[in-house]
């Protein structure tokens, strides 16, 4: 009894043993090559370059910074040329934008990430649900905690098209994605699971308005905009004297930019200049080798980058931002990307460094901006991003679930040899 007992127990812990080292060489990235060696910021630049030759069908517009300073630029299109000044639609990284838009108000006073949202709104409110809408907090929305189950997620409104009013638009979306109620209500706990909210950003929008007293899109230009020099940028297409960039499909066709009600959520046109100065404004004034404008405390920003939302585990978001990477252990890449249809955008800062990442694209409907941007990140820390550990999970876990059944089938098939042999 006492031999069967040990046999098991030993079994169990070869068991356990096999599922701790394949979780440890998921998450921590063992066999994992970087593109170029860590440190060679030559080697690195030449690789990217060549992975975006072979694979851009559109346009593209790249930049990598060390210490806030521009390294490496890269511009390519098929069609009319690109440049650092180029406008791109950038999709959901509009939602970091927005976030450090709220924090300017946080730090003055005006809002407060854990008050009830409810109390600073007066022309919509989230409809009743079995959950306490009073627990949903400023904090929450920017995690995608708050219990807001919309997925959002939006198509926007063709040229010409009317565009929904904000408040009719959080009530019942009509751009919604195919399959979404577009409905901004509370359906969990709040606080209780990370779910992606585009809605969430839609109430932020409304937040914002009602605080400030303007339009979403004036308070982002004279809070953020201006004070960082980001001329290029805005939360309307055509307002601005540098041209958009074509969009294109993956089969050279020339696609329109959508308009959005979800300016927050995902209706900022930007270039890589002004995101190079944003980049620099979210990086610690520690790790920045130029003067540049800034725009929150280090405090703040450190605020940030703290994590309030995991997966599986994983600490996956912070207050407005992704957290992609460990960069120390205390610390993050972080940063937000955007993906539309053959349109992609990914900026990533790594506070330890002082450097950054950023790439603007269409013309392929595989994420290309967000595959440069894993580069950078598997290359800046060693580690797989959450990307690449999202794709591999399923991998690690049939191949515990295989070596688990070798083990065990092993372990009987040797009982039994043992016993012959005593009995031998």
């Amino acid at each position: 009894m006492k031999k069967t007992l040990l046999w098991s127990l030993s079994t169990l812990g070869v068991l356990a043993l096999w599922g701790t080292l394949n979780f440890l060489a998921t998450t921590q990235g063992w066999g994992l090559t970087p593109i170029a060696p860590y440190g060679d910021d030559e080697a690195f630049a030449q690789a990217l370059d060549k992975e975006v030759a072979q694979t851009f069908k559109g346009n593209i517009a790249l930049a990598l910074l060390k210490k806030g300073q521009l390294v490496h630029s890269k511009y390519d299109s098929k069609g009319q040329p690109v440049d650092a000044h180029t406008r791109f639609g950038a999709a959901s990284l509009s939602k970091w934008v927005t976030a450090v838009g709220v924090m300017t108000l946080v730090e003055q006073g005006k809002l407060d990430l854990d008050t009830p949202v409810s109390t600073y709104l007066t022309r919509w409110q989230l409809p009743p649900s079995q959950f306490d809408n009073n627990k949903v907090t400023l904090k929450l929305l920017l995690s995608h905690t708050a219990g807001i189950t919309d997925g959002l997620g939006h198509n926007g409104f063709a040229p010409g098209e009317a565009v929904q009013p904000l408040v009719e638009h959080l009530t019942h979306a009509k751009d919604a994605d195919e399959g979404k109620s577009g409905k901004v209500r509370v359906e969990m706990e709040p606080g209780s699971k990370w779910m992606y909210s585009g809605g969430s950003y839609n109430l932020i929008q409304l937040i914002i308005e009602e605080v400030s007293g303007t339009t979403f899109s004036d308070y982002m230009e004279k809070a953020v905009f201006q004070p960082l020099g980001m001329t290029n940028s805005s939360f309307a297409q055509h307002d601005k004297k540098q041209p958009l960039a074509e969009y294109f499909s993956e089969n050279g066709n020339i696609r329109f930019y959508p308009n959005y009600t979800s300016l927050a959520a995902t209706g900022l046109y930007t270039s890589v200049d002004d995101l190079v100065r944003f980049a620099n404004a979210q990086l610690p004034s520690s790790v920045v080798s130029t003067s540049g404008p800034r725009l929150l405390t280090d405090q703040t920003l450190h605020l940030m980058r703290a994590p309030l939302a995991s997966v599986q585990g994983l600490e996956i978001w912070g207050a407005g931002n992704m957290l992609f990477a460990p960069a120390s252990d205390s610390d993050y890449v972080v940063g937000h990307g955007g993906k539309s249809p053959y349109l992609n955008s990914s900026v990533r800062i790594n506070p330890v460094t002082g450097d950054a990442i950023i790439a603007l694209e269409t013309g392929n409907d595989d994420a290309l901006a967000s595959n440069l941007a894993t580069y950078w990140t598997v290359w800046q820390t060693g580690k797989p991003d959450i990307y690449v550990l999202s794709n591999s999970f399923p991998t690690m876990l049939i191949r515990i679930a295989i070596g688990g059944i070798v083990i065990i089938v092993g372990a009987f098939v040797l009982a039994w040899y043992l016993r012959r042999l005593q009995r031998a």
